[in-house]
């Protein structure tokens, strides 16, 4: 068993979220009171058209239309660059509170935030969800490396720890960004990678990969699915293990998506014949609920009047009773439990907090790899 302190954080998530679900949150009677007729609302994207959060915010622009109050005109905002810190700057500088702006906020940015990148002007802890959506995460390797010949998982990680670094290739857009989850993970399995920043996406991450640029690359679970299937379906893609869930109780699951594919904790007990523990894990386990737990959500800005947020979340809780919505979510959202309301601040502040030794790790880490100092 990990250590429940460790864990609780994320169990936590899992638990508030499954509760939303099941309708424990009742809509508040303020709701009325919010009227969108005739206004444009912006929902600020702080990342290029095509990728994840772009695809996550577009799925539910035509639904939030539906069902705000006056059933305004929804607006999709794109303003790439800096691992989502330029865009998340803009909103934080322009957004007014009357609920005409949005801020969808992923894991690139709140990796910066946690990490203490000095590019960054905002607080997201200021920050008011609307609604918080989680996703697991696939790490796959080209099939030039050779690990779909080898049967067992704790020899799949060994294989991939004999190529020297200059041959494994991993695309990335800055050291801080989410990336560093997947980078910290396989050096705890001593793989480590040559790493190749300014990429502004994982859309042209994945199509470097399938030139044979990056011999290592990362998809959310859901866009290795849908998006990836010709890359899995000729074997050019090789899984090698989900970042994988933690359930209500403290347990770490395999990743609902891929069921049949080994967790990372599977691939850190077969390497190391233990259960994970000590402060390179928490550093792992913490970043990975902040991309896990915490992967997509929609925001309004600090000072929201109560009315209007509640007349967005409102919105939302009818969206996830849509049935055409149901019938098309797992494409986009996948099994996982969605989070509306204030239940999503504590889940997102547990995924900001990093304890002192965890926090230590990671800056002698990226220190020595990339010669970044974390805030500073």
């Amino acid at each position: 068993m990990f250590k429940k302190s460790v864990l609780n954080g994320a169990a936590g998530m899992i638990a508030l979220s499954a509760a939303i679900v099941l309708g424990t949150t009742v809509a508040g009677t303020d709701a009325q009171a919010a009227n969108f007729e005739g206004k444009r609302i912006q929902i600020i994207v702080p990342f290029n058209e095509g990728g994840g959060t772009d695809s996550y915010s577009r799925f539910l622009q035509q639904y939030m239309q539906k069902y705000l109050p006056g059933n305004p005109r929804i607006l999709i905002v794109n303003k790439p660059g800096a691992g989502g810190i330029l865009g998340t700057n803009y909103f934080q500088q322009r957004a007014t509170t009357d609920g005409t702006w949005v801020m969808a906020v992923s894991t690139s940015v709140m990796a910066n935030y946690m990490l203490g990148d000095p590019r960054i002007k905002f607080d997201l802890k200021d920050y008011i969800p609307i609604i918080l959506s989680p996703r697991s995460s696939m790490v796959y390797v080209r099939k030039d490396l050779g690990l779909q010949d080898i049967k067992t998982l704790k020899g799949k990680v060994e294989k991939l720890r004999s190529f020297p670094v200059e041959q494994l290739v991993f695309g990335g857009k800055t050291p801080t960004s989410a990336g560093l989850q997947y980078r910290l993970g396989l050096s705890l399995l001593g793989v480590e990678v040559k790493s190749v920043w300014g990429m502004k996406g994982n859309g042209p991450m994945a199509l470097a990969f399938e030139r044979g640029e990056f011999l290592v690359n990362y998809d959310n679970s859901l866009s290795f699915l849908n998006n990836r299937k010709k890359l899995l379906e000729d074997g050019t893609a090789v899984p090698l293990y989900t970042l994988g869930i933690v359930d209500g109780n403290g347990n770490p699951q395999r990743d609902p998506t891929w069921p049949d594919t080994p967790s990372y904790f599977e691939a850190y007990e077969a390497l190391h014949g233990k259960k994970p523990s000590g402060p390179g894990f928490e550093a792992w386990l913490a970043l990975m609920q902040m991309g896990s737990g915490m992967n997509k959500s929609w925001n309004l800005p600090a000072g929201t009047p109560k009315d209007i947020v509640e007349a967005w979340r409102t919105a939302a809780r009818n969206m996830l009773k849509d049935p055409d919505f149901m019938k098309k979510r797992d494409k986009i959202l996948g099994k996982y439990p969605q989070t509306i309301g204030d239940e999503a601040i504590a889940i997102r502040d547990t995924a900001l907090t990093l304890s002192p030794e965890a926090r230590g790790y990671l800056e002698n880490y990226v220190k020595a790899r990339y010669g970044v100092n974390l805030g500073k």
